[in-house]
C-alpha cells in the first residue's frame, strides 16, 4: 500500500513538472515585449473604442425594445379609443331618440290639448229630388 502511494505522489509530480515545462515552453514562443508608453495609449484608445461600441449596440437593442413596447401599448390604447368613440357614438343616438320622443310627446299632447270645430259643413238647400 506504501508502494501504491509513493507511486502515485511520484506520478503526480511528475505530471505537474510536466505541465510546467510545456507551459514554460509556449511562453518562451511568445516572447514578453515590454509596451511603450504610446503603445499602451493606442492598446487603451481600441479597447475603449470596441467598448464604447458594444454599449452602443446595447443602447441600440434597449431603445428598440422599448420602441416596441411603446408601440404595444399605444395599439392597446388605440383599442381603448375605438371603443370609446363606439360608446359616444351610441350615447348620441340614444339622445337624439330620447329627444325625438319627447318631440313627438310633445306634439301628441299640443294636438290632444285643442279643441277640434267640426267644420260646418255648406249645405245647399237643393231638395233631394225623388223618383
Amino acid at each position: 500500500m506504501k508502494i501504491g502511494l509513493i507511486g502515485l505522489f511520484v506520478l503526480v509530480v511528475a505530471a505537474s513538472s510536466l505541465t510546467f515545462v510545456v507551459s514554460g515552453a509556449s511562453a518562451a514562443d511568445k516572447p514578453h515585449k515590454k509596451m511603450t508608453l504610446a503603445e499602451k495609449g493606442e492598446q487603451a484608445r481600441q479597447e475603449s473604442i470596441e467598448l464604447e461600441q458594444t454599449q452602443l449596440q446595447k443602447v441600440r437593442e434597449a431603445a428598440k425594445a422599448t420602441s416596441e413596447r411603446e408601440q404595444k401599448v399605444l395599439a392597446k390604447a388605440q383599442s381603448n379609443d375605438w371603443e370609446a368613440q363606439q360608446l359616444e357614438k351610441a350615447r348620441a343616438q340614444s339622445d337624439e331618440r330620447l329627444t325625438r320622443q319627447q318631440k313627438y310627446l310633445q306634439q301628441a299632447q299640443d294636438a290632444a290639448k285643442q279643441t277640434r270645430k267640426i267644420p260646418k259643413a255648406t249645405t245647399t238647400a237643393e231638395p233631394v229630388l225623388s223618383e
